[in-house]
């Protein structure tokens, strides 16, 4: 088979592997099905135009589409609920007219560094929890990684007060052709902050995806840690060093509901892998699968038979 058959085959056993572990609903995103779209703007600091060539980095307002999401592919799952992987997607409007985008997550690692090992650790979860710390057992980075994300598991007070990694790396080229490896980060100026434990059992159901209209405008600042020359840039299961430099790349608005998208049958894609000048792709194996993943899903949901890079 070819490296893209291959893709393709283990992105189809991914989306098979999280019916056992989260339950399937045809029709739905195989993940992060519940969710709000809101429009707004990012405006770029000139750091950012230091860093990268981009066109969305040079300072001028740019139009955003923001999605919030459970991670559950329950579309009625609770909002409250406990160690769902929360995700927040911006999709850049250019002004050339594409698009590119940053899609991130609660959690601060992914789970494990390549497609094979986290496809695993779905079966063994599939499997029960016997199943699951014998795994575990034999697969200490996994572990370490689980760790680390069970920390993070808490539900948000609202969607303006919790933070998102993008996970993976990237390189930023500037338009003297320097590159720079580096990690999004989307932080919200509220600060972050739990919805108190005392709270959770009695929350509504969609307390996130109706309370946010009441808080606009929802402000966070992009972020980007920036690597060293020897921090690896493949494994997104590791952390950098804490002391990286964290850089202001700019301010993400989120000001009203979207009223365009994700009707009449359209479909929405927030894909990562969807780049554009001046931003490249690390060889990152998790990140490379993402992109399959995300079509498999699109091709669950609605029956269109084509990559999630040309959905936009």
């Amino acid at each position: 088979m070819t490296s893209t058959q291959d893709q393709t085959a283990m992105a189809k056993d991914l989306c098979d592997a999280v019916g056992p572990v989260l339950g399937s609903y045809p029709g739905n995103r195989v993940t992060h099905t519940k969710g709000v779209n809101l429009t707004g703007t990012f405006t770029a600091t000139p750091r950012a135009r230091e860093l990268t060539r981009a066109a969305h980095m040079q300072g001028d307002p740019i139009r955003v589409l923001v999605r919030f999401s459970n991670g559950n592919p329950n579309p009625r799952c609770p909002d409250a609920a406990q160690d769902d992987p929360r995700g927040m997607a911006v999709k850049f409007h250019l002004p050339d007219g594409s698009k590119t985008d940053i899609a991130c997550q609660n959690w601060p690692v992914f789970p494990a560094g390549t497609p094979e090992g986290f496809l695993a650790l779905l079966r063994a979860q599939g499997e029960g929890a016997e199943a699951t710390e014998a795994f575990l057992a034999d697969h200490p980075d996994i572990a370490e990684a689980a760790g680390k994300i069970a920390a993070a598991g808490d539900p948000p007070r609202s969607w303006a007060t919790m933070a998102f990694n993008s996970l993976n790396a990237y390189r930023l080229v500037n338009a003297a052709g320097e590159g720079q490896y580096v990690r999004w980060r989307l932080a919200p100026e509220a600060g972050e902050h739990s919805l108190p434990v005392e709270e959770r059992a009695t929350a509504d159901n969609d307390y996130l995806m109706t309370g946010v209209f009441g808080e606009l405008p929802v402000r966070y600042r992009l972020l980007a840690q920036l690597a060293h020359a020897d921090d690896q840039t493949t494994d997104a299961s590791k952390a950098w060093p804490d002391d990286r430099e964290w850089v202001d790349m700019g301010l993400v608005e989120v000001t009203g509901p979207d009223t365009e998208r994700e009707r009449d049958g359209d479909i929405l894609v927030n894909d990562p892998t969807r780049v554009t000048d001046g931003i490249e792709l690390s060889d990152d194996p998790i990140l490379h699968i993402r992109t399959h993943v995300y079509g498999e899903s699109v091709r669950r949901r609605s029956g269109v038979e084509r990559p999630s890079s040309v959905t936009g």
